[in-house]
C-alpha cells in the first residue's frame, strides 16, 4: 500500500487530477527501471475489493489509482472534500498515452478487446495524434494463466514501453498483478487496465450524449443500450448506501472530536 492516499471503502485513491497523474507516468517512462501499474477505478472496483482480498491487494498495491467512475468522484468529494479528486478515465488515459508516445519517443502495445477493436481504436487515435507510435496489438490475447507466456513474449518482442490492457474488470487487474514482474523484465514501464476504452475510441460503443456525461450518468446510458449489464449495476445502490454510511460516521466522529 502507498502512504498518504485517501481511502474510499478501503480502497486507496491517488489524489490529484490529470496533470499530476501524467507527471508520475512521465517519470516512470523516463527512467531505466521500475514499472507503474495504473488502475482506473470505479464503484464496481470498490465493491469487488470488499468481497475479494486478492483484488483489493492488487488495487491497493498499484502505483496510481485514478478516479474513473462518476460515482467514485462523488464519493471522494463527500469523504475527502479537501482532496483533488478530478476524474481521469481510461479513455482519457489512452488518448494521453498516444500523445506521450510521440512526445517522448516511446511505443504502445494494445492488448485485448474484441477482434479488430484495438486496431480501429489505434486508427482513431492516429487521427488526433498522427505521430503516435504503436509497437503492436493483440486482440486475441487472453487473461487465462495458460496463455500468459505467449502474451508476454509478444509484448517483449514488440519493444513497447506502455501496455494498455482491455480485458475488463476484474480479469485485467488479476492479469496485470500476476504478470507485473514479467512485464517489467519485458521492458514495460507503464501498464494500465483501461476496460472498455478501446470500444469507445473505436466507435464500437457510442459515447453518451454530453449532458449525460456531465451529469455522470454514463452508466445509465450504457445500461439502457445494453440491458444485459443490469446484474453488474446492482452493486451501485449498495455502493451509495455504504458511502453515505461512511460519510455519516465521519461527520459524527468529527462532531465528537
Amino acid at each position: 500500500m502507498t502512504a498518504n492516499r485517501p481511502r474510499v471503502l478501503g480502497v486507496e485513491i491517488t489524489p490529484g487530477g490529470r496533470d499530476a497523474h501524467l507527471e508520475l507516468i512521465h517519470e516512470y517512462l523516463s527512467q531505466e527501471g521500475g514499472i507503474l501499474h495504473v488502475v482506473t477505478a470505479n464503484p464496481e472496483y470498490l465493491m469487488t475489493a470488499r468481497e475479494d482480498p486478492v483484488f483489493a491487494r492488487a488495487v491497493n498495491s498499484a502505483g496510481l489509482v485514478t478516479v474513473d467512475g462518476a460515482g467514485l468522484a462523488i464519493a471522494m468529494r463527500l469523504l475527502h472534500p479537501n482532496v483533488d479528486s478530478s476524474r481521469y478515465t481510461g479513455v482519457q488515459l489512452t488518448a494521453d498515452m498516444a500523445r506521450l508516445s510521440s512526445d517522448i519517443g516511446v511505443t504502445l502495445f494494445l492488448l485485448g478487446a474484441g477482434p479488430g477493436i484495438a486496431g480501429r481504436a489505434a486508427e482513431k487515435l492516429l487521427v488526433d495524434q498522427p505521430a503516435a507510435r504503436f509497437a503492436g496489438m493483440w486482440s486475441d490475447g487472453s487473461p487465462r494463466p495458460e496463455d500468459d507466456a505467449e502474451t508476454i513474449r509478444r509484448i517483449r518482442d514488440s519493444g513497447a514501453s506502455i501496455l494498455l490492457v482491455a480485458y475488463g474488470a476484474p480479469a485485467q487487474i488479476y492479469w496485470i498483478d500476476r504478470n507485473l514482474a514479467a512485464l517489467e523484465a519485458a521492458g514495460i514501464r507503464v501498464v494500465a487496465g483501461i476496460g472498455g476504452a478501446f470500444d469507445y475510441i473505436s466507435g464500437n460503443v457510442p459515447y453518451a450524449p454530453p449532458l449525460v456525461r456531465k451529469l455522470g450518468l454514463e452508466w445509465l446510458y450504457r445500461l439502457v443500450r445494453e440491458p444485459w449489464r443490469w446484474r453488474r449495476q446492482l452493486v451501485l445502490p449498495h455502493f451509495v448506501i455504504l458511502v453515505m454510511w461512511e460519510f455519516l460516521r465521519t461527520r459524527l466522529r468529527r462532531g465528537v472530536e
